[in-house]
């Protein structure tokens, strides 16, 4: 925080609620009635949320000029408990560009979150201009796109044995069987149980709840075309649930991490075509704690070989000097001296005997993009770590 003359760069307030809100639709060109930030993600710019209070801004004269928006959250994958910090509404007064305020301010964001301690953190926008804040797209997403005519071919006139519903604010039960189901993923984003509601609904999505007969057997998550959230009670109802989606909506875009290979395997085998891109820009901050927990979420789907990897990263946070192993299914990931790293040739990635070392950038790409021509060139057994299923669902983006 720093105030110099009539400029003030810091943290908002709570008092600051109503001119924020004016302030960041202003600069998205929101209406404030059909757009308003408040509709959007009620899960955030809520009064008692104090959203101004998990921003940075920055101020002229006592007029709020720009913002950063910096969210807490948490992940937790194969039981380790991940602290992610969420960026949104980056806004500049057209008036007050070109003065450097959205770099500042970025940059206090990330500082602040590593001082905090956090493991990871998520935005959306133009590459270039958060590579120079050290976020990547990275991650992957399978998207399969399924019609009713893929559905004719595949499973003719049977009928459908699923009703789907959409679920209410006053659904308790519904919600509740929800926030019990996605408690059994080995990758859990833990929601707060009173604000699940508001949670589900961002950017505009709706949940649905999946009955057969009285019993609950699914839930989704629906925004326009796009499924970005979908888990079954056991697998095989998952098919019938395509089936009532694709049935309500004509056409669907199922969007899968990589740790739902059952589901998968359904898709694949019915949908009309297959995309596999990027799926947020992530910037990591604790390489230890990230690898070790998604190579961990990785040996729950898929079988990873032996292997030893030395990696040098320059991060954002600081240099990592990390030893990965792998030894009949056994994660370890550790930090070691730089001294003995250098005389250690178990990871001879570049054939030089040395071990690798990466940017900051580079290792965002190396570990956790669907595609690095570096990694290309590898090992085979770091060609079957990586990437590794770097993911964040939509509703819990900012």
């Amino acid at each position: 925080m720093a105030n110099t003359d009539s400029l003030y760069f810091g943290r908002g307030t709570a008092e600051q609620f109503d001119e924020y809100i004016d302030f960041i639709n202003y600069v998205f060109g929101f209406n404030g009635n059909e757009q308003d930030f408040p509709k959007l993600l009620p899960k955030l710019y809520r009064p008692e949320l104090n959203p101004a209070g998990n921003s940075f801004i920055a101020m002229e004269d006592g007029k709020i000029k720009a913002a950063v928006g910096a969210f807490p959250g948490e992940i937790k994958v194969c039981g380790q408990t991940l602290k992610i910090i969420g960026i949104g509404n980056v806004s500049v007064h057209p008036y007050s560009r070109s003065k450097g305020y959205m770099k500042r301010l970025m940059t206090m964001a990330v500082d602040d979150m590593i001082a905090q301690g956090a493991d990871l953190s998520a935005l959306s926008g133009q590459r270039q201009r958060y590579n120079y804040f050290s976020y990547d797209y990275t991650g992957s997403v399978y998207n399969y796109t399924v019609d009713t005519t893929n559905l004719r071919h595949c499973y003719g006139n049977a009928p459908l044995t699923v009703t789907m519903t959409e679920v209410l604010p006053t659904d308790d039960e519904a919600l509740d069987f929800i926030a019990a189901l996605m408690a059994k993923s080995p990758y859990v984003a833990i929601r707060s149980r009173e604000e699940l509601y508001h949670i589900l609904r961002s950017w505009e999505a709706t949940p649905y709840i999946f009955t057969e007969d009285d019993r609950k057997v699914g839930y989704c998550v629906i925004q326009g075309s796009a499924v970005t959230e979908i888990a079954a009670l056991q697998d095989e109802d998952f098919p019938a649930m395509v089936r009532a989606i694709v049935a309500r909506l004509k056409r669907a875009d199922f969007q899968l991490p990589d740790f739902q290979p059952g589901y998968a395997r359904v898709l694949e085998g019915i949908c009309s075509q297959l995309k596999i891109t990027s799926k947020e820009m992530f910037s990591v901050l604790n390489y230890k704690r990230v690898l070790e927990a998604f190579l961990r979420l990785k040996t729950t789907y898929a079988t990873l070989p032996d292997g030893e990897l030395t990696v040098l990263i320059h991060g954002r946070a600081g240099d990592e000097n990390l030893h990965l192993s792998v030894t009949d299914g056994v994660i370890s990931v550790e930090h070691i001296d730089a001294a003995a790293s250098a005389t250690d040739n178990a990871a001879d990635i570049t054939s030089k005997n040395t071990p690798l070392e990466l940017s900051h950038l580079e290792a965002m790409r190396y570990f956790f993009s669907p595609d690095c021509v570096t990694r290309r060139n590898a090992p085979d057994f770091v060609k079957v770590w990586f990437p590794l299923p770097l993911w964040m669902y939509a509703a819990d983006c900012v």
